[in-house]
């Protein structure tokens, strides 16, 4: 978002034939009670983005039950969003609320840059699972992409998305304005020599890091349903297994299919309106308060919008994969037992209360015993 241009609007809008009135326009698009309500939304997002997905990280990399062919993909897809929590939700919205750069001007083609690296590496990333379900599920007999295989994949599209995110080093930068009042403030934002280059970009960004990659993962899950729908196990005949193996697989699938579909819904609101806002600019020329306020909200909705699904994929894990859960509650279960034995050391004496025990049990063969480690069923590894 230019938001130089929206404080010249600012300037030049509100203040054509009302300075005589004594009205003195402002770079900050709304009001102090928006504002506050806008800190604390943005706040509260990016605590529950980068709580979530350090557990996330956290879970799939000490868990036993998530499935070993996802964990690199969904790890990484993690780190994209923490990425996203980091760079784009204090600035971002910080730089439009208040119509100015206020940080430190070397930083802004970094956290401009960082965007688009997040961006594409979290696409990028459920475009890689789309593939490797597709391989797994409708052509099983190919080679599929294994663990050395997955770390090459996913350092190819760090690789990819810095070398696309270094264009905004060469384009962006903090640059100083003079406003009407005599002020100097700086304004970050990508300069380019013409209209018609930052239209082309834009069209690239939106093609690159939206378009095509949903319409490929369009086309693999819908083949993927379709295999699984028409698909028979090999072997006998047996119509409860079949059917449970199916279960499961599909509990997998609508899960990578939710996130797909939320990232779709969160991102395609922003791209439409920075699409817009480059094409047709006139959306931007408010006279009045009211339309300022209009077009501020509405930006900020799309912005959130976006910002917003970096903090909704560890809720899809936990609602819809028993394993993240399992992992989760054991993970939680083994901290409280450790706690619980450290107060039990310095106290000999106090009573030990848990709710988490530990899932053993003791079979007896006649003077000796062996200790059985029960664990909970788990959805098939696809």
């Amino acid at each position: 978002m230019n938001i130089s241009e929206l404080g010249l609007y600012l300037w030049n809008g509100s203040s054509n034939g009302s300075a005589a009135d004594g009205y003195l326009p402002s770079l900050e698009v709304l009001e102090p009670e928006f504002q506050v309500a806008l800190i604390l939304i943005y706040s509260l997002t990016a605590t529950l983005s980068l709580t979530g997905n350090l557990t996330v990280i956290m879970i799939l990399g000490f868990g036993k039950r998530s499935s070993g062919d996802l964990r690199l993909f969904l790890i990484n897809l993690a780190v994209s969003d923490v990425t996203m929590a980091i760079f784009s939700i204090p600035f971002t919205y910080t730089m439009f609320l208040l119509g100015r750069w206020v940080f430190t001007p070397w930083f802004c083609p970094i956290v401009l840059g960082m965007q688009h690296v997040s961006v594409f590496v979290s696409v990028y990333t459920l475009t890689a699972i789309g593939i490797d379900r597709y391989k797994a599920i409708v052509t099983p007999f190919n080679r599929r992409i294994n663990k050395n295989q997955s770390k090459y994949v996913m350092a190819g599209i760090w690789v990819g998305a810095f070398a696309l995110s270094s264009v905004q080093l060469y384009v962006s930068s903090a640059r100083e304005f003079v406003f009407y009042n005599g002020e100097t403030y700086y304004e970050c934002t990508e300069w380019w020599d013409s209209e018609t280059s930052s239209q082309l970009y834009t069209v690239f960004i939106f093609t690159l890091t939206f378009f095509v990659p949903l319409m490929g993962l369009a086309y693999t899950y819908s083949a993927i349903a379709w295999s699984l729908w028409w698909r028979v196990s090999p072997g006998n005949a047996y119509h409860h297994r079949d059917k449970a193996q199916t279960k499961s697989k599909m509990k997998v699938i609508k899960m990578l299919v939710t996130i797909v579909i939320l990232f779709a819904l969160c991102w395609l609101p922003l791209q439409l309106f920075l699409l817009l806002y480059y094409f047709y600019p006139e959306i931007s020329a408010y006279r009045t308060e009211s339309e300022k306020r209009v077009y501020a909200l509405s930006y900020f909705l799309c912005h959130w919008l976006a910002n917003a699904n970096s903090f909704v994929n560890p809720l899809v894990y936990c609602f819809m994969s028993d394993n993240f859960r399992a992992d989760l509650k054991e993970l939680l279960c083994r901290r409280m037992r450790r706690r619980t034995q450290r107060l039990s050391a310095r106290s000999p004496t106090a009573t030990r209360v848990t709710m988490c025990p530990m899932l053993t049990t003791t079979v007896h063969n006649g003077s000796s015993s062996s200790t059985v480690k029960w664990s909970a069923s788990v959805e098939d590894r696809l």
